[in-house]
């Protein structure tokens, strides 16, 4: 009888110290390094943009998120581990003191591996997630955009890492620009951090460049333009449209934006969107509609250059002086 006892006393004894140990290894994170070698690796040195530096400053542990909120959930959680860490314990001391080479046979099974899947609205309230800028009303998984212990980046196309699909800025990912910490995301970039300005020495600020590129995801594509972005802007890459338009200084010069005559990128309006028939005769004086029409067919036959429209035009009065001259402009420009 003293033979048995006192082998099953000591495993008794051993069994207690381990499961004293073992519960309270379950709060620290090294206990979880057996077998998640790398995700504690992660937590003692965290990889860039991760969100674990703040969580572990304020001492929350693997089990704080890796279990479903609630008491029972936690105690569950608990159990699980505490079963799985004795056994870790206990099997090595078990084959040497019997002797053996017992293995774990028992499979934990998706149930407890459920337990441990992390739970951020544990701690989290979601009605005031949902409703903080940017809009996360529709948010299915917190790892989408915020990284943890792996660079998520080139695994999913969603959150900050989705990859533009088209455009200038194909292949980029949100993250690129507009950078990975969620709490910056109002602070919008400066089109300068990555582009040069058009115009040299050109110290533009972004709604100078969203004055053209009207979207910034897609920036070169049914470029609409918005406001009123300045001429110069387009004088960058149009210079010797620009340079007729100032130099000649004519009233088309005196508007706000070349936008006002293109307000898309290619586009161009018709002369009579804003010259109407009074000013027609206004600057026409002593002409009837004849003297013109039927000789010319657009007002760019005679007025050649939109951007100096009146360069080259001599100063006439009377019908028969307009007459000659859109004969002669209607001549030339079929020459031509």
């Amino acid at each position: 009888m003293k033979n048995w006892l006192i082998p099953a006393l000591v495993i008794i004894a051993m069994l207690a110290y381990i499961s004293s140990t073992a519960f309270e290894d379950l709060e620290k994170p090294v206990s979880c390094a057996g077998c998640h070698s790398a995700e504690y690796g992660s937590y003692l040195s965290p990889i860039d943009n991760s969100e674990l530096p703040i969580h572990k400053n304020n001492k929350i542990t693997c089990i704080d998120c890796h279990s479903a909120p609630g008491f029972q959930s936690s105690l569950e959680t608990g159990k699980f581990l505490l079963k799985k860490n004795l056994v870790n314990y206990s099997l090595p001391a078990i084959n040497t003191l019997f002797q053996v080479n017992s293995t774990l046979n028992e499979t934990l099974g998706p149930s407890g591996s459920a337990l441990l899947e992390p739970d951020c609205i544990k701690c989290h309230d979601v009605k005031k997630i949902v409703t903080r800028n940017p809009d996360h009303t529709k948010v299915s998984n917190c790892r989408n955009c915020h990284i943890f212990h792996q660079d998520t980046s080139k695994n999913i196309e969603t959150g900050f890492w989705k990859l533009m699909g088209e455009g200038g800025h194909r292949n980029l990912t949100c993250g690129a620009c507009h950078g990975n910490d969620v709490m910056q995301l109002n602070e919008l970039p400066q089109c300068t951090k990555c582009h040069t300005p058009h115009l040299n020495g050109a110290q533009w600020g972004r709604s100078v460049c969203l004055g053209c590129h009207s979207d910034p995801h897609i920036p070169v594509k049914n470029a609409e333009f918005t406001g009123t972005p300045p001429k110069e802007a387009c004088g960058a890459c149009h210079n010797s449209v620009y340079q007729v338009l100032t130099v000649y200084n004519s009233k088309h010069n005196m508007l706000p934006s070349c936008a006002s005559c293109h307000p898309k990128h290619g586009e161009k309006m018709t002369c009579t969107d804003c010259h109407t028939t009074n000013a027609h005769n206004k600057y026409h004086p002593g002409a009837a509609c004849d003297s013109c029409h039927g000789l010319v067919t657009k007002c760019t036959d005679c007025h050649a250059n939109p951007h100096a429209p009146l360069n080259g035009l001599p100063i006439i009065s009377g019908e028969q002086q307009w007459s000659d001259y859109a004969a002669a402009a209607g001549k030339k420009n079929l020459a031509g």
